[in-house]
């Protein structure tokens, strides 16, 4: 596996396989990889010459967030990258975003949700998601769905600046008791991480709830608050809307996304479920 830390070699690399007519899959990562970005990384593989990047990137996190202890196993992760046979991992160095003057921000989505808790985040996310596929110049680009609102502006900024690169949503993996994959969820002890696991068997009964015929999003979010407090979580926000991001009616319909984000023992978890009944549920997201 090939590693470049220098933004110029990276788009001479990018470059040469453009002239080569290879297509290019991208998959941008924080590191600390795990099976979610393990399915990131399968999914590329099948649509081009894959290239992953690690960067903690500073300009998404707010003051008094965990950059500094955000987990960090470079090692580790180059090994898991090579194993995978991934060709290309670009590692920028913190000049990257030194002395940033210009920023990508969408007023309108990034200040309800995650935006509500976390004001300077997407502006972060978005600038740096800009400036990889500058340097990177990828095909296709891959996200989880467990961010969805993430996903959702990072599809809405390639739409609005007609990039070339076909945003990819990707299913969440999850551990065994559902609890939704993540790097963060190392900050949890093996009881803590059980605990925390009710967080997404909550977002089910809610969506059970849903489809056993009760469509008022009203009713639905006070049953899921209700259920998370009791269990000892911290709610910042649950939420129902459509996969733009973009209704707040009275009833919930089929294909919506409820999504919310809890804190337990200080660390902050999201997650979101799509409320279908069965004969709507594909499992998917439309990209």
């Amino acid at each position: 596996m090939k590693i470049i830390t220098e933004i110029a070699e990276m788009k001479e690399f990018s470059h040469n396989l453009k002239k080569s007519e290879k297509k290019i899959s991208f998959v941008p990562t924080m590191g600390k990889l795990h099976k979610g970005h393990i399915r990131l990384i399968e999914s590329a593989k099948r649509y081009g010459e894959t290239v992953a990047s690690i960067f903690v990137n500073p300009l998404q996190f707010g003051q008094g967030e965990d950059f500094d202890k955000y987990p960090r196993d470079i090692e580790g992760d180059e090994k898991i990258l090579s194993d995978l046979n991934v060709p290309v991992l670009f590692y920028p160095k913190s000049d990257i975003v030194k002395n940033t003057d210009t920023f990508i921000v969408n007023p309108e989505y990034s200040k309800n949700l995650e935006g509500l808790f976390r004001p300077s985040h997407f502006q972060g996310v978005l600038t740096i998601v800009m400036k990889l596929f500058c340097i990177i110049e990828p095909d296709f680009a891959f996200f989880g769905l467990k961010d969805y609102q993430q996903y959702a502006l990072i599809k809405k900024m390639a739409e609005d600046f007609f990039l070339n690169v076909k945003i990819i949503p990707v299913e969440t993996i999850r551990e065994e008791s559902g609890l939704a994959m993540s790097s963060r969820n190392t900050y949890f002890d093996v009881a803590g991480k059980e605990a925390a696991s009710a967080f997404y068997k909550i977002l089910s009964s809610t969506a059970d709830l849903f489809k056993k015929g009760e469509k008022s999003a009203e009713k639905l979010k006070r049953f899921a608050v209700k259920e998370l407090i009791k269990n000892g979580f911290k709610v910042d926000y649950v939420e129902i809307t459509d996969p733009a991001l973009n209704r707040k009616y009275q009833n919930a319909e089929n294909g919506d996304i409820l999504l919310a984000a809890i804190r337990y023992k200080g660390v902050r978890l999201i997650d979101n479920i799509i409320i279908t009944v069965p004969e709507f549920n594909s499992g998917t997201v439309s990209n």
